[in-house]
């Protein structure tokens, strides 16, 4: 098929995820626009919210993000992304996702930085919202809480950044069928996480593994090349 061709017939999957987004998007924001002038009408008077009426609206803000985040994956596992290339050390990532991460109250994140600090040619962007998502997989398999260790090492010309939970791990010790689009052991969740962040990866040049670690538990290993 060449360029003309795929022009004029557009990826239905892609067509599909952007008339979605653009139909649910719109009706989301008009939610949190009004949950948000709820909220502010209610604390108008200085009172504190009834404990009821606080713990569903917090049940609908929860809702509304859950959909963004789906709305978000689907977007991101359907559109080709342009990598904005520059030299970015990994380091750099360990403290971005320390800063931003949403951890969990009962989940301890723990980063492990390497010595001699790896350089890689990356989209900071990308790069961070391939290992978030890796994270939000590593999380939600400990849903009692537990620790995660998110290490970066360097092995010859190839830099990694490594996610392992305290979770159940992978049946088998097979974690290559995590990878498959929509796959999910979840009770919610669309079973894309693990599949973008190795589209990422790949289009890094790198790659994306995983396995249960030799402790226990789920490891997933992203590898990319080194800057030249």
């Amino acid at each position: 098929m060449n360029d003309t061709d795929k022009k004029d017939n557009p990826d239905p999957l892609r067509q599909m995820s952007s008339v979605v987004s653009h139909e649910i998007r719109n009706p989301l924001a008009i939610i949190s626009n009004s949950i948000y002038f709820i909220k502010t009408k209610l604390a108008a008077g200085g009172a504190a919210l009834d404990p009821k009426v606080a713990k569903h609206i917090g049940i609908i803000e929860g809702e509304v993000k859950h959909s963004n985040d789906v709305i978000e994956e689907m977007l991101a596992f359907t559109r080709p992304r342009e990598l904005n290339l520059a030299p970015v050390a990994l380091s750099s990532v360990l403290r971005d996702l320390e800063a931003s991460y949403a951890v969990p109250e009962n989940v301890k994140l723990k980063t492990v930085s390497a010595p001699a600090d790896p350089v890689v040619s990356a989209d900071m962007e990308a790069l961070c919202y391939a290992v978030r998502r890796v994270l939000d997989n590593a999380v939600q398999a400990m849903p009692g809480g537990g620790a995660v260790t998110l290490a970066c090492a360097l092995d010859g010309r190839l830099a990694s950044l490594t996610v392992t939970d305290g979770g159940p791990g992978f049946a088998g010790g097979d974690g290559e069928k995590a990878f498959e689009p929509f796959f999910t052991t979840k009770p919610r969740g669309i079973g894309l996480g693990l599949t973008i962040a190795r589209k990422y990866l790949e289009l890094h040049g790198g790659s994306a593994k995983a396995g249960n670690a030799p402790g226990g538990g789920a490891r997933v290993v992203l590898s990319l090349p080194l800057s030249k």
